[in-house]
């Protein structure tokens, strides 16, 4: 929560629910590809 909050702000800027829904969704998955750009690869050696 708190790097969600950090990168997308602590309020919500849809009023629908569904719509909210949306947007977290699309937060969370920006959040994941934040995390996936940032990992190194990983492989075994000998």
């Amino acid at each position: 929560m708190f790097r969600y909050k950090t990168i997308c702000g602590d309020r919500l800027s849809a009023r629908v629910l569904e719509n909210q829904r949306t947007e977290v969704k699309v937060n969370c998955s920006l959040l994941n590809r934040f995390r996936d750009l940032g990992m190194p690869d990983a492989y075994k050696v000998a």
